[in-house]
């Protein structure tokens, strides 16, 4: 053993105690620090010292680093588990924020829609108070202003993703440049061999960082270098990072790219990742199942209010809403196909009914125009209800359809039974009158065009014959010649000796004076038969002094439009002929009911149809001979092709969604406009009835529920998925717990063990100097020998 090498020995033992115990201070300085992970020094013996060639004596301590105490795994487990809670916090709070928007169940639309149903109910009480109308209107005012505010703040949510994504994507850039700048300094700093310990710490807390916005994946180079990839493009690469993007994709929506690459980047975990989600489905869908309640809302309610009837009664002049659009940019609106011009809402192929009044006596007219979407325009439609008596009609400049009605006269859309279906008096009036036997179409195939018959009016002593002369050229198919078709052909020659009309599909010709002496007969004119294919009668008919009173009345309850036509079962006078009867068939000829009006019945006793509807008949003669016949309308819907709700037509909301829904401007500056009936007697709310059922109404275009549990249904989701969000959340954490708690029992600095390692290191580093001192000593008294 020599002087020298016992010295080496206490030297490396110092050293190391030394190292030992300032790195148990650093642990103790850094304990509270973010991301540092312990370190510990790594120690090992010296090589020994060979003495004679048969000893080794110990040189003593080396230390051969000073290591992070870092599980690997378990730090990319963390990492990975940071984007979980990142993403679980950011659904948590959109979903809080969109069940706030919501405000249920104490001020959201829940409570506007029960309002609204509730003010219709009130006003149902007394239709006719003003102020209870206007409370029907102010109700659906302040829905329209909840579907607009839910609507709004619901946007301003989705487009505020943009920004808070932008915002991410410039921490995640600014992190990206710290790690590629530590990178550079840990290959740095690690070309000699040592480690970094201090650099890598603030590196693995960058990534950590990253990982709570995106999911970022890290691979980790032989020089010490750690590249980062996003969605399979590298974010970082040694000490060059590359700037994360944001734009906007094709539909509108928020789209993250690295570099210049044009493909967005697939973002699936992190804050980043939950507000794309939360862009293009969560909010998305919710924004689309307020917009379908709402439009829903406007279709069903205006179906019904634009076929009501409002409180002033028909109206004399009325404008839509909506005009057609330019389609074809030629300068005109309204020659477009309806299915081609531009409407919020599609117009089916269907059927409107507008009913004309004769304001002075009250009688009705109802004429059926029949509509088609992909073969009329709006300018058909004009020049259909023009066609009809006193209504003219027209597009103006601004594509809207505009009716008016001549003066004395209203029109309106309501289904309401006819109180007088027998306006034209073909079923026991004063006029004489013959009927055809059956509704048409007829087959004349048979005939020999032209075919002749004559039409004698007049009186007995004063008779006028006019001969009606048909030509195959009257008819688009002469086998199945129409009712219409041959009463245009029928007046053409007639002239005013008298008139014929339709009834329910029959074909009736009347003479033009009223009373008993005047008479109706009809004669083939040679070989023709003309007469008989149409089954018109040839037996004289005879006019009265008194017109059988026709009255209806009721709510027709049917699912379905029906025309009835009631026609007698045998000649005689009601009230009085024993076993007379009046047979009503629907609009198919089937027979519905009989009616016994005979020997018993008392003349204008209203018989019950079956279908909410009561006819009563007056005294007078009847006859089946003659062909007499009346039809009734019964209207289940008076517009199965939705034309005025696509049009604007006496609308009671505007718009066609969330958030442009509101309630129409007139009926806020003139609640009277509300069609609180659809009859014109004062006080009458039968509309209010059908309002109202749409509260128990299950609509197809809500997945088969009612409005308000569409909505109860939309909240409840919006609650569980707000619900379940906090779960996730509350768990995320948790697991984050565990991991962090892991993290910390192998990286966290345990005070009481530095404290253990400080003492320890001190303990070594005395004995060292003491071991020191004695050599010293030694070698001191060894050199005083010598002398």
């Amino acid at each position: 053993m020599t002087f020298g090498f016992g010295l080496g020995s206490g030297l490396r033992a110092l050293t190391a105690a030394r190292l030992g115990m300032q790195t148990a201070g650093n642990n103790v300085a850094n304990a509270n620090t973010a991301g540092y992970s312990r370190q510990r020094v790594e120690l090992a013996a010296a090589m020994p010292f060979g003495v004679n060639g048969r000893y080794q004596i110990g040189s003593g301590v080396d230390v051969l680093g000073i290591t992070r105490m870092v599980d690997q795994g378990l730090e990319t487990r963390l990492a990975m588990q940071l984007g979980l809670v990142g993403a679980a916090e950011l659904e948590h709070t959109r979903f809080s924020e969109i069940e706030s928007i919501l405000a249920e169940p104490d001020g959201g639309l829940s409570g506007s829609i029960a309002d609204l149903f509730g003010a219709v109910g009130r006003l149902g009480s007394d239709p006719a108070d003003r102020a209870l109308r206007g409370g029907v209107v102010q109700a659906g005012n302040q829905l329209s202003q909840g579907f607009r505010l839910a609507s709004n703040r619901l946007g301003t949510l989705a487009g505020s993703t943009f920004d808070e994504v932008r915002g991410l994507v410039r921490q995640v850039n600014d992190l990206a440049i710290s790690v590629a700048r530590l990178n550079s300094q840990i290959v740095s700093a690690e070309a000699s061999g040592a480690e970094a310990n201090d650099l890598r710490d603030t590196r693995a807390q960058h990534v950590q960082e990253l990982g709570k916005l995106l999911d970022a994946r890290t691979i980790e180079r032989s020089s010490g270098s750690l590249d980062v990839l996003v969605g399979g493009s590298l974010l970082v690469a040694g000490d060059r990072a590359t700037a994360l993007n944001v734009g906007k994709d094709g539909s509108n929506r928020t789209k993250v790219s690295v570099g210049t690459a044009a493909v967005a980047t697939q973002v699936r975990e992190g804050r980043i990742a939950a507000l794309l989600r939360q862009e293009s489905t969560s909010l998305p869908g919710i924004q689309d199942r307020l917009d379908q309640l709402a439009r829903s809302t406007i279709l069903e309610w205006n179906r019904l209010h634009s076929t009501g009837m409002p409180g002033n009664g028909p109206f004399g002049a009325l404008t839509s809403a909506y005009g057609a659009q330019d389609g074809d940019g030629d300068g005109m609106r309204g020659d477009e196909f309806l299915s081609q011009s531009g409407f919020d809402f599609d117009v089916q192929k269907g059927e409107l009914y507008v009913a004309v009044t004769d304001k002075a006596t009250g009688s009705m007219e109802r004429t059926r125009i029949a509509i088609d979407p992909v073969s009329m325009s709006l300018q058909d439609v004009a020049a259909r209800i023009s066609a009809v008596d006193h209504l003219s009609a027209s597009v103006d400049p601004a594509g809207r359809l505009r009716i008016n009605a001549d003066s004395g006269y209203g029109f309106d859309f309501s289904p309401r039974v006819d109180a007088d279906p027998d306006g034209l008096g073909t079923f026991g009036g004063t006029l004489p009158s013959i009927g055809s036997q059956n509704a048409g179409p007829f087959d004349l195939s048979g005939q020999t065009f032209p075919v002749s018959f004559t039409v004698t009016t007049g009186t007995a002593t004063a008779p006028v014959s006019n001969t009606v002369t048909l030509d195959a050229a009257d008819f688009v198919d002469p086998g199945a010649a129409t009712a219409e078709e041959l009463a245009a052909a029928i007046n053409a020659d007639l002239g005013s000796a008298g008139s014929a009309v339709v009834v329910g599909g029959r074909l009736t010709i009347r003479g033009a004076q009223p009373g008993r002496a005047q008479q109706l007969t009809l004669a083939n004119v040679g070989a023709g038969t003309a007469l008989g294919a149409i089954g018109l009668s040839t037996t004289t008919a005879s006019g009265r002094e008194q017109a059988v009173t026709i009255a209806a009345e009721g709510t027709y309850t049917g699912a379905s439009n029906q025309q009835f036509t009631f026609v007698p079962a045998g000649d005689g006078l009601i009230g009085q002929t024993p076993d007379l009867r009046v047979r009503v068939l629907d609009s198919a000829g089937n027979l519905v009911t009989t009616l016994d009006v005979g020997e018993g019945y008392e003349p204008g006793r209203p018989l019950d149809l079956g279908n909410g509807i009561q006819v009563s008949f007056g005294a007078g003669a009847i006859s089946a001979t003659d062909g007499q016949a009346f039809s009734l309308d019964a209207l289940a819907d008076s517009d199965t092709s939705d034309l005025l709700v696509a049009i604007g037509m006496n609308a009671f909301f505007l718009g066609s969604n969330a958030s442009d829904i509101e309630v129409n401007g007139d009926l806020l500056a003139n609640p009277s406009r509300l069609a609180a009936g659809i009859g014109t007697a004062d006080g009458d709310g039968s509309n209010l009835d059908r309002l109202l059922s749409l509260r128990g109404l299950d609509l197809d275009d809500l997945e088969g529920t009612t409005i308000e549990d569409f909505y109860a249904d939309l909240v409840g989701d919006v609650g569980f998925r707000t619900a379940a969000a906090t779960s996730d959340l509350t768990a995320q954490n948790q697991l984050m717990q565990q991991l962090q708690a892991q993290r910390d029992s192998v990286s966290g600095v345990n005070l009481d063990e530095e404290t253990v390692d400080m003492l320890r290191f001190q303990q070594s580093y005395e004995a060292a100097a003491r071991f020191i001192s004695v050599v010293q000593d030694m070698t001191t008294t060894l050199i005083n020998l010598g002398r």
